[in-house]
């Protein structure tokens, strides 16, 4: 064999060999979600005064879609009031880069309380006033 067709060869192989590892690499990573710090840079609450009325969660790289879990159903007692559970977590994406809002409701006559639990802590807002 030439010195040509080996350093072709070696050439070719080494470019099917980093092929492979991107490949596994992608398939490692993406899919995997990652649960959110209150603290992120994507993370906002917004206020009117000391009433929370919105959380935004914006993706950044290289965490770029926001998967919002519902824990567990929405549950209401017998009093009417109504907890939802939602877990922050954010996966790799090569292809989209989203924003999740979610507004907070106020019931009269009940509470409504969501409980956030992202990586460093739960934040719990009842009725759109942050308890802990």
């Amino acid at each position: 064999m030439s010195t040509t067709k080996k350093k072709r060869t070696r050439f070719i192989i080494g470019v099917m060999l980093l092929l492979a590892l991107c490949l596994f690499f992608m398939f490692h990573m993406v899919g995997k979600t990652k649960q959110l710090r209150s603290d992120s840079a994507g993370v906002e609450f917004v206020t009117e005064g000391e009433v929370v009325t919105c959380l935004n969660v914006r993706g950044t790289f290289p965490y770029t879609s926001i998967v919002p879990k519902l824990a567990e159903e929405r549950k209401t007692d017998s009093s009417g009031n109504i907890t939802e559970v939602y877990v922050m977590e954010a996966e790799i994406s090569l292809n989209t880069k989203n924003t999740m809002k979610l507004y907070f409701e106020r019931l009269e006559g009940a509470t409504y309380t969501y409980i956030l639990k992202f990586a460093d802590k739960d934040i719990i807002i009842s009725n759109r006033k942050v308890v802990e």
